[in-house]
């Protein structure tokens, strides 16, 4: 049916006002809004969570020299080296997590925040094994810090993300997948990392120490390490395998030296991630305080509890000879108990009064190993020089003695400790060592194994040596 002319003149206008009504002012909004809502992934997500922690990392120290005198012309004209690198926010009093050789013999240290405040740091502890130092920032306020999720459930495939200083392009972000899980990597004698998160997402020079997130924008590594001449491939210590020292860096005992006797893990009840008590040292305020093996740890001083940096973290303020109020879940029933930290001097005198342990029980639960005498046949093809050694016959997975890379079928053959190379024939040697670099205060010793009849060099990290000899218990 035809329709007059002028009839189809003014349908035709009222489309065109229709049209425009459509295409007003509103629409455009409307619809970016909805096409912002639908941008928003969860990966978005996760690294909005995520960036506030992540800091950015420069330095500065001296270039190497050649000269041996430390006082010549050569070594004062030596020029400043720029570095750079990436840390974590762990607690909101300005504590900052990254890798040592990130801060190692540097100067000059300063941090970036994601909201362009910047602040100088200096390193608190350093853990040289693991890889790992502690900083710390005077901010004057609180920071943000970053949610510790777990790598004990992940999956190859995963979702992970990476935040960092990558070739000194603050907050830049990359994503990929895992890759593989529990890669060993050798970069150096005296540098091996073991059980490794691969990933390919992108960890660049800059990246050391920062975070590889998952989905929900929790920490579940701290990347460590790239494939030389390689892309896609880059290598991230596990929290779970962080969380120990990271623990004992922040711990009352290396920051304000306050004595608590609680040796607490995590573990995976009911589908959570819980701190349970594994062991109360003798004498201890926690033993006075009531705590118990066993124990679920859920809160202190008004801090909820989820992972051992918590528990060290919550303590920190407490002090010594202040009470702080710990609750606990016991068989279902929970409990709040009062906890008064004292002097870690305590500590050494419970320790002395508890009952002689043969030496071989001892190097069990200090350092995770059995070993056994051999004589100098046994080590003479790598040295004529060596007397004989301890061969390994059993680690402890998890112990001192693992994490430091030694191996059942290796011969200890010595340790150094200060300017002294000392013998360990005997497992007295080996404890007799220990007592010396604990009263110079070293963080780490260097070990000499024999394996596969050559000499080999490694380190034994002694973060948790001490507060195992009041434990009875192998350090983990």
């Amino acid at each position: 049916m035809l329709l007059p002319w002028m009839t189809r003149r003014w349908i035709f206008w009222l489309m065109v006002v229709a049209a425009g009504a459509s295409t007003g002012p509103s629409a455009p909004t409307a619809a970016a809004a909805g096409g912002l809502a639908s941008r928003r992934t969860p990966l978005v997500e996760a690294i909005e969570r995520a960036m506030p922690a992540v800091v950015n990392i420069t330095s500065e120290k001296r270039a190497q020299s050649n000269s041996r005198w430390p006082f010549s012309a050569e070594e004062n004209r030596r020029p400043l080296v720029s570095g750079m690198g990436t840390g974590v926010i762990l607690d909101e009093r300005g504590f900052v997590l990254t890798n040592q050789h990130v801060v190692d013999k540097v100067a000059d240290i300063r941090v970036y925040l994601a909201d362009g405040s910047s602040y100088p740091a200096r390193v608190l502890q350093e853990d040289r094994a693991m890889d790992l130092a502690l900083l710390k920032v005077d901010a004057g306020r609180p920071l943000p810090a970053i949610a510790i999720g777990t790598s004990s459930d992940l999956m190859i495939g995963e979702t992970v993300i990476t935040i960092g200083n990558a070739f000194g392009y603050e907050n830049t972000t990359s994503t990929g997948i895992i890759s593989a899980l529990g890669r060993n990597v050798t970069l150096a004698d005296d540098q091996v990392y073991r059980n490794l998160i691969q990933t390919d997402a992108g960890i660049n020079p800059g990246n050391s120490g920062g975070p590889l997130i998952n989905i929900d924008g929790e920490l579940i590594g701290i990347n460590v390490a790239t494939r030389a001449g390689a892309q896609g491939i880059g290598f991230a210590l596990p929290i779970d395998d962080v969380k120990p020292v990271a623990a004992e860096m922040i711990s009352t005992r290396r920051l304000v030296g306050a004595w608590h006797g609680l040796v607490a893990v995590e573990r995976v009840l009911d589908g959570a991630r819980r701190v349970v008590v594994s062991a109360i040292e003798a004498g201890s305020p926690a033993e006075e305080a009531g705590l118990k093996p066993g124990d679920q740890i859920v809160q202190a001083n008004n801090l909820e509890v989820t992972n051992p940096i918590d528990l060290e973290r919550a303590l920190l303020d407490a002090g010594q000879g202040k009470p702080a109020a710990v609750v606990v879940d016991r068989g279902g029933e929970r409990r709040e108990l009062s906890l008064t930290l004292r002097p870690l001097g305590q500590a050494a005198a419970a320790a002395s009064e508890s009952p002689a342990i043969e030496p071989d029980d001892q190097l069990w639960r200090l350092l995770g190993i059995k070993t056994q005498h051999v004589s100098q046949d046994y080590v003479a093809v790598a040295s004529p020089k060596l007397r004989g050694g301890l061969y390994v016959r059993e680690i402890l997975p998890g112990s001192l003695a693992d994490r430091a890379a030694i191996r059942p079928g290796d011969i200890l053959v010595g340790m150094h400790v200060g300017d002294r190379h000392l013998e360990t024939i005997r497992p007295e040697n080996i404890l007799y060592i220990l007592r010396q670099a604990e009263s110079v205060g070293a963080q780490a010793v260097p070990y000499y194994i024999v394996r596969s009849n050559i000499l080999h060099q490694g380190t034994l990290s002694l973060t948790d040596v001490y507060q195992a000899q009041a434990v009875g218990n192998p350090v983990r």
